[in-house]
Formats: C-alpha cells, sequence, structure tokens
C-alpha cells in the first residue's frame, strides 16, 4: 500500500495498514476521462473491518467499519468480472511495475476474490480518496441489529 497515495488515512483509522482480506467491494465505477483529463479511472468503494474477538452468541465481532474510496488514475487493461449483490475479496494487490510498465502504467492492481468482484488492471496511480464510518446495510453479513 506504500505506493497508494494518502495511504497515511487507513493507518489513522486503523492504527496500521488495515488488511483487504474478506473486505466487501460496495461499489465500482469507471469513467472514460472524456469531460475531464482524458485519463481513464477507475473508482472503488470498499467496506473495511476489524475482527474483535466473539459475541456471546458465538459471531465474530465486527468493529470499526469504515467505507474506504480508492481511486486509480491512468487505467489500462481493465478486466472486471462477476460483480453482484456480495463482492468479497480475497485481498487488493498492488504491485509496482517498475521502469518496464508498459506505457505510462506503473502499477498492476489486482482483486482476487472470495465472492463476486474479481479482476485487475494497470494504471497510473493509486490514491485514497476517503474514509468515513460505514454502518452495513442491513442485507450485509455484516449488519449487525441494535439489541434494544
Amino acid at each position: 500500500m506504500n505506493d497508494v497515495i494518502a495511504y497515511e488515512a487507513l493507518v489513522e483509522r486503523f492504527g496500521r495498514l488495515p488488511t483487504f482480506h474478506d473486505a466487501e467491494v460496495q461499489a465500482a465505477r469507471l469513467d472514460s476521462g472524456q469531460q475531464t483529463d482524458g485519463r481513464a479511472s477507475l473508482e472503488l468503494d470498499i467496506h473495511l473491518f476489524d475482527a474483535d474477538g466473539l459475541l456471546p452468541d458465538g459471531q465474530t465481532n465486527f468493529t470499526r467499519h469504515t467505507l474506504a474510496t480508492l481511486r486509480f488514475e491512468g487505467v489500462e487493461a481493465v478486466e472486471l468480472d462477476g460483480f453482484g449483490p456480495q463482492n468479497v475479496l480475497w485481498d487488493l494487490e498492488i504491485e509496482d511495475l517498475g521502469n518496464g510498465a508498459p506505457d505510462s502504467a506503473r502499477l498492476r492492481v489486482s482483486l482476487p476474490a472470495s465472492n463476486g468482484l474479481a479482476g485487475s488492471f494497470r494504471c497510473e496511480q493509486a490514491l485514497v480518496v476517503a474514509v468515513r464510518d460505514f454502518e452495513p446495510g442491513t442485507h450485509s453479513v455484516y449488519h449487525r441489529p441494535q439489541s434494544r
């Protein structure tokens, strides 16, 4: 993640770099760039969280629910597949391609999935554009009804 601009916002939120294992992609937006700077971009809204022991009913206690928006600029060779109601990542991998990168892309991003959205692409740069509190929706496996 050190190749990601403003990754410190994630470190500030979690006290360390969070894992993307079991994180859920909530939204994916592609922009051709024709209305802006001519460079294609891809944004992902990703639900991240911590796990803190077990609840009395034996389920994992998920905490620090966070929605992080990552933007990848100058994307090319985009291959995405399987987007659906649940898009669980196995990880989010970013590889620096160095000087041997094709065209201007210098990073390769891979989205191996446990379920739903998977894919890969190359990009010029990656940045964290937002990190905010998040409440999982009622259809999410991470939703826990508030006890009264």
